[in-house]
């Protein structure tokens, strides 16, 4: 294998355009017994005479021509390269790509995307809302630099860390008993007609705990946030929602409560593939998220 380095390859670019040695050694930065070195060195390497030397002209050999036209190839992909990787390093250029459920998809992550692109229009923004296993996949596979998960599972490659704790509202009719409260315990809802979320979902399992020993009439369960909005907005019973699940109800038909009660809340988690470190444009935006997570309200 020829072993050449980029200078050297520029020097002979530059002794094919300038055709004068000491002219040549001067745009490289060198001297001129530093640049003959040089030459001679290729030379050596390859094998080959590159350049005739006379005392009036330089000129480059066949062989030369043919070496210094893969080498302006090589150093102008070099180049290239090199300008990519300080536009994305400058987040100038570059990719991100999240993967979250759809109720973080649909309400919670446009605002901070749009935020993102007016500060950096340079970085294109993936978004895949999918289900948790699916997400973990995606993160496994490199489609997605991170997740952002409520119940990650099985973490096999993957680590994480809690961005932050969730809390829940009950949703109610606006005719409800309930729905002039400030606040609510889970044991306030004893008796009530609740319309549950699927227990196979990491909601519906979160909840199935939270609400053990509490006697409620079960209307009918489901898996979706737009469902269970539709149902409580038809005053078909109450139910028990993240506080991301907020935009997706009327507020004219349903009231949103608080609810306070302990280890109801739930942990959001950023989930990342351990063997991969986040690049410069998905941890600006890790940035952004931490630095835009819903405070924590103190009770009165």
């Amino acid at each position: 294998m020829i072993n050449v380095s980029t200078r050297v390859l520029r020097a002979l670019i530059a002794l094919d355009e300038l055709r004068h040695f000491s002219q040549a050694a001067e745009r490289c930065n060198v001297t001129q017994s530093a640049f003959s070195q040089m030459i001679s060195k290729l030379e050596a390497e390859v094998g080959l005479r590159l350049v005739d030397r006379d005392r009036r002209r330089v000129s480059l050999t066949g062989d030369g021509e043919r070496l210094v036209a893969s080498a302006r190839r090589i150093v102008a992909e070099l180049d290239e390269i090199g300008a990519d990787l300080r536009d994305h390093a400058g987040m100038n250029k570059g990719r991100v790509a999240v993967a979250t459920s759809p109720p973080f998809a649909a309400h919670w992550l446009p605002p901070l995307i749009a935020r993102f692109r007016a500060r950096y229009p340079g970085i294109r923004v993936d978004l895949f809302d999918h289900l948790p296993p699916k997400c973990m996949e995606l993160v496994r596979e490199r489609q997605a630099d991170f997740a952002i998960l409520s119940a990650p599972g099985p973490l096999a490659g993957l680590q994480y860390r809690v961005l932050m704790q969730e809390s829940f509202v009950l949703a109610c009719p606006a005719d409800h008993r309930l729905a002039s409260r400030k606040r609510v315990d889970l044991r306030d809802l004893e008796g009530a007609s609740l319309i549950r979320y699927a227990r196979s979902g990491s909601i519906g399992q979160h909840l199935e705990h939270a609400m053990r020993g509490i006697a409620v009439e079960e209307v009918m369960e489901v898996e979706h946030l737009p469902t269970v909005a539709g149902l409580v907005a038809a005053g078909l019973g109450i139910s028990v929602v993240p506080s991301i699940a907020v935009p997706f109800f009327d507020a004219s038909k349903v009231a949103l409560v608080p609810v306070l009660s302990p280890g109801l809340e739930r942990p959001i988690h950023l989930v990342w593939q351990t063997s991969r470190l986040p690049g410069p444009a998905a941890k600006a935006f890790i940035d952004l998220l931490e630095t835009s997570l819903p405070r924590k309200k103190k009770s009165a």
